[in-house]
Order: C-alpha cells, then structure tokens, then sequence
C-alpha cells in the first residue's frame, strides 16, 4: 500500500519549492476549471503542491474540497507519472461542479501532462540529477 500514500516527500512544502516552479514550469496544462504548472524534480518522486486563492474560490469549505479531490487524484496517479513538481491552481467557478466532474477533468489533466512529458522527454532528455 505504500505505492499511493501521500506522506511529505510527496508535498511541496516550503516557498521555495512553488516558486521553482511558478519561476521555471516547462510544461502548462489548462482544464476548464484547473491549471496544471509543473517541472522536473530533483527529488526522486513526484510531488504536489495546491494553490487556492480566497479570490477564486470564497468558501472555505469549497477551498478545502478542492485540495481534497486533488490531492486524491494525485495519490492515484502519481505512479504513472515522471519525476515532477506539479502545481495544481483551480479557475473561478470550480465551487458549482461537481465531485464527479472534477474528478474527470483532474483525470484528463494527469493524462494531458503524461502525454506532454513523454513528447518533450523524446524533443530534449530530462536533466540528469
């Protein structure tokens, strides 16, 4: 089970590690309520950080169930993904769809960058560590 846990080394955790990646995203991916931002990592796994600003999604509660579902659908898909700093910013209106919905587009997204990673990997190998 310890192939889809969510523990630290799976988290950006500190400012500097968002601002590697807002400062240097190679690869962009839009949903109608997500943006993805990610780069390559030096870590050896992926990991995950969620940006919800109060500006795009006011309620708290909404706040908290959007990093939810995100963070699940990470955890279910971080296998199949390369090594990666990924920032996940939900759009305004993300509060009036549903769970389900979400989880289809964030399931769209991790395969939409799956897809770029592997074409950009062919164009220019990923830097060694």
């Amino acid at each position: 089970m310890t192939l889809y846990d969510f523990g630290a080394e799976r988290r950006l955790r500190c400012a500097a590690d968002y601002k590697v990646v807002f400062d240097g995203a190679l690869f962009k991916v839009h949903q109608p309520h997500f943006l993805f931002l990610a780069t390559y990592s030096k870590q050896p796994n992926s990991r995950l950080g969620i940006v919800v600003a109060k500006k795009k999604v006011r309620r708290a509660h909404e706040r908290n169930r959007v990093k939810r579902l995100a963070r699940e659908s990470f955890r279910l898909h971080q296998m199949q993904l390369d090594a990666l700093d990924i920032v996940v910013m939900p759009k305004v209106g993300i509060e009036t769809v549903t769970n389900s919905e979400l989880h289809q587009q964030l399931q769209f997204a991790w395969q939409k960058l799956q897809r770029i990673v592997k074409k950009h990997s062919k164009i220019a190998p990923s830097p060694q560590k």
